[in-house]
C-alpha cells in the first residue's frame, strides 16, 4: 500500500466513522426508532467493520478488537455518559 493509498484509506474510515456515530446518536435521541434508521445504522455499522477488520489479522482477535473499539466509539453517545 503507497501513501495515497493509505491516505485514502484513511479518508474512508475517518468518514465511516463520523456516519455510524452520528447515526447511533441519531438512534439514541430518537425515541420512535425508525426501521429506515436501523437499516442505515446496520450498513454503516457493517460498512465500519469491514474497514475496521480488513486485513488486520485473524478473525476471531478482530472480533475482540472491534467490540471493544466499538464500545469506545460510542462511549459519548450513550445516556448514562
Amino acid at each position: 500500500m503507497d501513501d495515497l493509498e493509505r491516505r485514502e484509506y484513511e479518508v474512508e474510515f475517518a468518514e465511516a466513522q463520523l456516519v455510524f456515530v452520528n447515526l447511533a446518536a441519531k438512534w439514541e435521541i430518537t425515541g420512535q426508532r425508525e426501521f429506515t434508521l436501523m437499516r442505515e445504522l446496520d450498513a454503516a455499522e457493517k460498512r465500519l467493520i469491514s474497514l475496521f477488520c480488513d486485513g488486520w489479522g485473524p478473525r476471531r482477535l478482530m472480533a475482540k478488537a472491534w467490540s471493544a473499539y466499538r464500545q469506545r466509539l460510542l462511549y459519548h453517545t450513550n445516556r448514562v455518559a
